[in-house]
């Protein structure tokens, strides 16, 4: 069984992290994912996590927001 840890700074991140990169992929759009990673974040505060873990909600979605503006960047110079 995964703990709560486990799961705040482990699996959700990583799943961050390649969910951002492949749905900027996917979309085209450098906004779409950090909205996302962040509602997720957000209801995984409210429900499995604590309160406290709002501040790495918002570490994670301005990850999410850099890895979907440097996936941006490498789809527009694989363009050209």
């Amino acid at each position: 069984m995964i703990d709560e840890l486990d799961f705040a700074f482990g699996v959700l991140p990583l799943c961050i992290i390649i969910l951002s990169v492949a749905g900027t992929y996917l979309f085209k759009n450098a906004f779409i994912m950090p909205a996302a990673a962040l509602a997720v974040c957000l209801i995984c505060t409210f429900t499995v996590l604590n309160y406290s873990f709002i501040g790495w909600a918002v570490v994670y979605t301005l990850v999410s927001f850099a890895l979907s503006h440097i996936t941006m960047v490498v789809i527009k110079q694989n363009k050209k």
